[in-house]
């Protein structure tokens, strides 16, 4: 599932209030209020005026928290949508404008009990693209300088293990924590919905036991190898015939497809990607008519990154 970046309903899904992108629709009113009231009373000279504004700019900001902003990609409208037993990456961007960020990770949080639980790979932005200024954000007559501001990219995967019978929203959010301690944060809505062919994981025969890929999620880098070993089927002269696909994703380089050890070569990505392969066992030959009885699934998420090798987290 592609993703692609959005801008457009910012000030309707910006961060939380208290952070430093929360919005300001909250407060312009009282503000606007108060400025009518003021008006009325006190027939104010257009320095008082001046005054007013200043002092009211400094308050939205002080509720507001430190100053910065941030985007997520949307891939349908302002909301994320991803298909259950599926995976999407998401790319977040966060700004502090006067201090340096020192953190930044990924959250979700279910908007309604008993919804399935997701998988979020590179939640701690292990890989990010960090952009730090030097120079100093010089001070003004209203407000202090700081240290130069940040501006981080960083892309999470999230993968979706359980289907589910209808929509399914959550709340993902972006933050991070500057040099000032203030928080920086960005969220949007992601919505879960049913896989209309649904994959079973497992059906359990005679002589099984939990069939699982090792890993089951890892984060690479582009053009990197990677071995997974299938495990949990007894080995038993029924079962002998193994296949391995990719199912979500760009084509990568198999080695072994037809065994129980695959050896992985990622592609070459220019944006974080995903990759879904299955691996599936029977006792006959598996072709599309004759589907496998035991199925399982591993994640495998690309980063545009060149060398190195991956981790599972």
């Amino acid at each position: 599932m592609r993703t692609r970046t959005d801008k457009s309903d910012a000030k309707e899904d910006h961060g939380l209030p208290g952070s430093a992108t929360a919005s300001f629709s909250e407060s312009e009113p009282l503000m606007s209020q108060a400025f009518t009231s003021f008006q009325s009373r006190h027939h104010p000279t257009p320095l008082a005026l001046r005054a007013f504004s200043t002092i009211a700019a400094a308050i939205m900001l002080l509720a507001c928290g430190g100053e910065g902003g941030g985007s997520i990609s949307a891939n349908s409208g302002s909301e994320v949508v991803l298909t259950a037993r599926e995976s999407t990456a998401v790319q977040g961007t966060l700004e502090s404008v006067k201090y340096r960020l020192e953190s930044m990770s990924w959250s979700i949080t279910p908007l309604s009990p008993d919804q399935p639980v997701l998988v979020l790979l590179n939640a701690d932005c292990a890989s990010a693209v960090k952009n730090d200024r030097v120079a100093p954000t010089p001070a003004t007559s209203s407000s202090p300088g700081g240290s130069g501001g940040s501006t981080w990219e960083c892309s999470v995967f999230v993968y979706s293990e359980q289907d589910v019978k209808t929509d399914a929203l959550y709340r993902l959010q972006l933050a991070g924590l500057n040099e000032a301690g203030q928080q920086v944060s960005y969220q949007r809505t992601l919505r879960v919905q049913p896989n209309p062919v649904p994959i079973d994981s497992l059906i359990q025969g005679p002589n099984t036991t939990q069939l699982r890929i090792q890993p089951q999620a890892s984060i690479c880098n582009s053009g990197v190898p990677l071995l997974l070993s299938a495990q949990g089927l007894e080995l038993n002269a029924q079962i002998n015939f193994y296949s391995w696909r990719v199912i979500q994703g760009p084509e990568a380089s198999l080695s072994g497809h037809e065994t129980r050890n695959l050896a992985l070569i990622t592609p070459v990505v220019t944006s974080p990607t995903v990759l879904v392969l299955q691996f599936a066992a029977s006792n006959v030959p598996i072709t599309a008519e004759v589907p496998a009885p035991y199925v399982a699934t591993a994640l495998v998420s690309v980063l545009p990154i060149a060398g190195g090798g991956c981790s599972s987290p």
